[in-house]
């Protein structure tokens, strides 16, 4: 296949995505394979210095922030984040920059062969998200970050990124709740574990303070694993302002203060107050209570997937908009618990309309939780003010026109990903503070 466009990048790509669950989470076999790849790639993954982080929730702002704080101190910080909302190359940012079009072209077509070569033997082809993973440990060590910020893809165990064997990897665990039920475990131990086994040998953990069951299945893990563990407290506080909103997101920030603290100690570089200041008061992560002005009209986006996520959202929702009713568009992945979502939604809103995302590809619309089924959940709830309109971009046109309303797009990544586009294409947005 000729790979000379970036268009044509994304279209090879295209042709490993799993066309279903047992493909793409294939367990104790994807995980050898994804060694295997990266064993043929020279395992760059253990020439790097390594912040791995696992958790249910806050982990693409906690990876966001640790990549800030440590760029703001002066190192090169390669920072891996799943999934991407609308480019592929945000999965590989150097000092939180995703890399050129011509930089991405170069190293995929530079593993191209060892693709080829691991599809020929008994691990069978990788997968989308593996070579993702490959292809982020080969630019990261061909541009010699100083760390490298890994965000999971899912659970921990058997993620593709569970690949670094290097003692000195720092293991950062966010909130665990109950998420990937079907893979992870039905409940919050099994999910635990499945987290806590990204942690090496001897090596050093920093969690958020977790529920007691949780907590105990990560100290038990980490006491065979003879890893040191410190959990950050509930009341851990900071007094400088977060310009990302929400109390979860002040605890993502302290958890990843304490990441690089610990880095600060053990790598002897000093943590500068004022440096930390700045990150914290010109934080902004796309998909996170994200507040835009789009023709004059306040928008916010929020990737809350699952009912921990969303009863957090919901919360700072209130307190940021205390006493209104909002317009809800929403979507969710197939296999969420989004009658739980529902629940968090339905007393904060004025209306919803229901959509989808993928529409255009009939292979990747099955990934689309079916928009009859939200609505039976929402007439159980007696919630009637809702309209289905299964084109995103339709349903996003019309919601902009409605006059009184904040319009609240939620439920999935996917989503999120697909209305960015389509405002990247309009004129007259603005990011508010």
């Amino acid at each position: 296949m000729k790979l000379s466009t970036f268009a044509q990048a994304e279209q090879f790509l295209a042709l490993y995505i799993p066309k279903n669950s047992q493909q793409k989470f294939s367990g104790e076999l994807g995980l050898k394979r994804t060694k295997y790849f990266l064993h043929l790639l020279g395992d760059p993954q253990n020439k790097l210095k390594v912040v791995h982080i696992a958790g249910t929730s806050g982990k693409g702002s906690t990876c966001y922030l640790i990549s800030s704080l440590l760029y703001a101190h002066g190192f090169k910080v390669g920072f891996h984040q799943s999934p991407h909302l609308t480019d592929v190359r945000e999965r590989f940012q150097i000092n939180n920059k995703i890399i050129s079009k011509k930089e991405f072209i170069f190293y995929l077509k530079k593993i191209i062969p060892i693709i080829n070569t691991v599809g020929q033997t008994s691990y069978g082809s990788l997968t989308y998200f593996e070579i993702l993973i490959g292809l982020a440990f080969v630019i990261f060590f061909e541009k010699k970050v100083d760390y490298a910020v890994i965000e999971t893809g899912m659970g921990g165990w058997y993620d593709g990124t569970n690949v670094v064997d290097r003692r000195d990897k720092v293991t950062v665990l966010t909130k665990i709740g109950y998420d990937h039920m079907e893979i992870l475990g039905k409940t919050l131990p099994e999910i635990a574990f499945q987290k806590a086994m990204i942690i090496n040998n001897n090596s050093q953990v920093i969690s958020i303070y977790q529920q007691p069951s949780a907590k105990k299945i990560i100290q038990q893990v980490a006491e065979k694993k003879q890893a040191k563990v410190f959990f950050v407290g509930k009341n851990n506080r900071f007094s400088f302002k977060l310009n990302l909103i929400g109390d979860y997101q002040r605890e993502n920030a302290g958890l990843a203060l304490a990441a690089v603290n610990f880095l600060g100690q053990r790598d002897e570089f000093i943590i500068l107050q004022e440096n930390v200041k700045k990150v914290f008061e010109k934080a902004h992560f796309p998909g996170r209570f994200d507040i835009r002005k789009i023709k004059g009209k306040t928008v916010v986006f929020d990737g809350a997937h699952n009912p921990q996520k969303m009863e957090a959202f919901t919360n700072a929702l209130k307190e940021k908009y205390p006493k209104r009713k909002f317009h809800f568009l929403i979507a969710f992945k197939k296999g969420k618990d989004y009658q739980s979502m529902l629940r968090h939604l339905v007393p904060l809103a004025s209306k919803i309309t229901i959509t989808s995302f993928f529409v255009d590809s009939q292979e990747l619309i099955q990934l689309s939780e079916n928009p009859e089924a939200i609505r039976e959940s929402l007439e159980k709830m007696r919630f009637r003010n809702y309209r289905i309109i299964n084109q995103p971009e339709k349903a996003f046109k019309l919601a902009l026109e409605m006059k009184k309303e904040i319009v609240v797009i939620t439920g999935s990544l996917y989503l999120l990903g697909e209305i960015y586009r389509l405002i990247k294409k309009q004129k007259n947005v603005k990011i508010s503070k």
